[in-house]
């Protein structure tokens, strides 16, 4: 090759280099006119990305209203002896189940049985004192009819009937009393519910003043739901009420529905049938209460559940679905397909949950068609092409690859 070299070399010596230099910038124009074609060839517009999108529509929803309550007794009763004496008996299981009217506690009542006995011969003598006077107003009448007795004996034969009168009144009125001071050396439930741990132990001496507490009773059917809402959330909703915002089935009796703490909805319904007339200044929360029936009392006082509000819609709600929301550190988004198939990045306001949609409080209007798909191969401006079905849009970007690799 040196040979050849030297050759050509010695053949356009009389030529000089210049000759050499205008054969090798052909040889690279050449080359170069060469790439170009080929270049050419494959160069053209990228395709154009197919797309799923859905348009919002104004729909229904209901109104999702949850808080964090506790559950209390319907009535939380202390039972307290109303007379004094020693404790005889108890009759029930402490932490167990009773009945309203069922007997708690007997108290001795012997001599509550005697002071009624004392009462029936006081009432016994005042009646036939009363008779007495009777009688002797009826023999007086007649003697004043019959001008043998003066008028002023008439007058004292029906005071002292009167007097006998009054003391049979008095009389029976501490039969009574004495019955009702023996009634209570039987301490009965006031509440059908529970009953706690018993305060007082047979052979006690019992009293109606500081020793009186004997046990506490708790009634759990019904029982009562509280939570407390925030001002701010009650003046929403009056707002919200008052503009249509959200609908009421009933504008007293709100149905509610709680869920226990191991995620099951207790099988009862319940309504609301307490709002608090005032804001607590020192939490800013107002107390909202529901009774839910409790037959086979499931619930305890003190659990804490999650209740919610039921029976409430909002009407003409717009929802997009959870897919089609972008987020970034300034906020959510969402890319809208304008009427020239461009794309649009519109800030939205998120709301609730609807199922697998968001509902959007701003930020979207009726009829927008909302980007579902390819939301990361996509920019604003950039003009796409709606795909007919799923699988339209899933393979486009997959020929896209392959025709690049074929490139």
């Amino acid at each position: 090759m040196d040979r050849v070299a030297r050759g050509c070399a010695s053949s356009w010596a009389g030529r000089g280099s210049l000759a050499a230099g205008t054969l090798l910038l052909a040889a690279g124009v050449g080359m170069v006119a060469g790439c170009e074609r080929k270049s050419g060839q494959t160069a053209g517009p990228p395709p154009t990305p197919e797309v799923m999108a859905t348009t919002v529509e104004p729909v229904t929803a209901p109104g999702l209203y949850e808080f964090i309550a506790q559950t209390a007794a319907s009535r939380n009763v202390e039972v307290r002896a109303r007379v004094q004496g020693f404790l005889l008996k108890r009759h029930f299981e402490e932490g167990g189940k009773v009945k309203e009217g069922e007997l708690l506690y007997t108290i001795d009542p012997r001599s509550f049985e005697a002071d009624l006995q004392k009462a029936k011969a006081s009432l016994a003598q005042a009646k036939a004192v009363l008779s007495l006077a009777e009688s002797n107003l009826t023999r007086v009448q007649e003697g004043v009819e019959k001008g043998g007795l003066p008028k002023a004996e008439l007058d004292k034969a029906v005071a002292q009937k009167d007097e006998a009168a009054a003391q049979v009144m008095l009389a029976d009125a501490s039969v009574t009393n004495a019955g009702l001071e023996l009634s209570y050396t039987k301490v009965l439930s006031p509440v059908t519910g529970t009953v706690g741990r018993s305060q007082k132990q047979e052979g006690s001496l019992v009293d109606a003043g500081a020793n009186s507490l004997l046990v506490e009773s708790q009634q759990v059917d019904p029982i009562y739901v509280m939570f407390n809402v925030s001002e701010r959330d009650v003046l929403r909703w009056r707002s919200d009420v008052a503009s249509g915002r959200i609908k009421l089935v009933s504008e007293k009796n709100l149905p509610t529905e709680i869920t226990l703490s191991d995620g099951t909805v207790f099988a009862q319904q319940g309504t609301i049938n307490f709002v608090d007339v005032r804001v607590d200044p020192t939490t800013g929360t107002a107390m909202i209460r529901a009774t839910f029936p409790n037959p086979e009392q499931r619930i305890m006082p003190g659990q804490f559940v999650k209740i919610r509000i039921l029976g409430v819609t909002r009407p003409n709600v717009l929802t997009v679905p959870q897919e089609s929301v972008m987020s970034t550190p300034s906020g959510t988004f969402v890319y809208v397909i304008d009427k020239d198939s461009k794309i649009e990045r519109r800030p939205v306001e998120l709301g609730d949950w609807l199922g697998s949609d968001w509902i959007v409080e701003r930020g979207v209007k009726p009829g927008d068609r909302i980007m579902v798909d390819n939301l990361q191969k996509v920019a604003p401006g950039m003009t796409v092409k709606l795909a007919t079905t799923p699988a339209a849009a899933a393979t486009a970007p997959a020929s896209g690859a392959k025709e690049q690799e074929k490139r």
